[in-house]
């Protein structure tokens, strides 16, 4: 696959989609923040037609690294066009960098022609607590005491809260459920996040105690909140090229050779874009 080829054939046909649609919402008499809304709905338009004509124009290409290939165009066309109508800062670009990342990630998911491959649904947190609950009724024999110690069991998932389930990627593999919570990287005010982290791996152990829990960080160098995680022995974690090999080890969908040939963001983002994102010192966050 000759993928600096296609890459600018994709970017061509992005450029001429684009380019009517961006010289109007520029100038049309809205606030940046619908501005921002609709290229990047305009950008994700294309992307959802692009991928499908050059499966098609390219039936002899694999068709999971095609998609993959289309996926990373679109993230350059998406950091562009943004920046064309409300020019990014700091934190604005780290979150929609997270975004992107994941959703290059998830791209593999979405493009598996593995067989045994399939998607699932996040439990029900109730789920859990009726299993919770079912395991303190077999510990106590006498129904009086079993009804008291669930009523307190019941007290203390009242006071914990209902606990969001859905994770970033929920799937099945040879039989065994997986799931998977993408992470960009970590800064200093994780706290609340890796609490959560251990509460979900907490409550998906006590739904099914096979679940195969994957942390997977686009970053090498995070922080001790990570080693938190690491340390809890819920989450398998896996940092920049080991996280790109295990996608590749769950999906085959050939994610760590989309990245190899294929993502290179300075050069393949305007020159003038690329300066600003230096000058503004977030180029860093495009270490994919």
């Amino acid at each position: 696959m000759n993928y600096d080829q296609l890459k600018q054939e994709i970017f061509d046909y992005f450029h001429t989609e684009l380019r009517d649609i961006t010289f109007q919402i520029q100038n049309s008499n809205i606030t940046r923040n619908k501005k921002a809304t609709q290229i990047n709905n305009a950008v994700e338009n294309v992307k959802n037609r692009v991928g499908d004509l050059l499966v098609n124009k390219y039936s002899h290409l694999n068709r999971p690294k095609l998609y993959m290939l289309v996926q990373y165009c679109y993230t350059v066309m998406s950091f562009e066009y943004r920046n064309t109508v409300w020019p990014y800062e700091y934190m604005a670009f780290s979150r929609r960098n997270g975004e992107l990342w994941e959703r290059f990630c998830k791209a593999a998911w979405d493009h598996s022609e593995k067989d045994t491959l399939y998607r699932i649904q996040a439990p029900h947190f109730n789920e859990v607590k009726n299993n919770f609950i079912q395991k303190i009724r077999g510990y106590v024999d006498a129904p009086v005491h079993q009804n008291q110690l669930v009523a307190d069991t019941n007290e203390i998932f009242e006071l914990v809260g209902e606990i969001n389930m859905v994770e970033d990627e929920m799937f099945n593999l040879h039989n065994q459920n997986h799931i998977i919570d993408f992470k960009s990287g970590f800064g200093s005010n994780e706290k609340g996040n890796t609490l959560r982290l251990l509460a979900v791996g907490k409550a998906y152990k006590h739904w099914d105690q096979n679940v195969n829990l994957l942390f997977l960080v686009r970053q090498n160098e995070n922080n001790n909140y990570l080693e938190t995680i690491r340390r809890s022995n819920l989450w398998s974690v896996f940092c920049g090229d080991d996280a790109y090999n295990k996608i590749d080890e769950l999906t085959d969908a050939g994610i760590c050779e989309v990245r190899r040939e294929a993502v290179n963001f300075q050069n393949d983002l305007s020159p003038e874009f690329w300066s600003y994102l230096v000058q503004e010192n977030i180029h860093g966050y495009l270490n994919w």
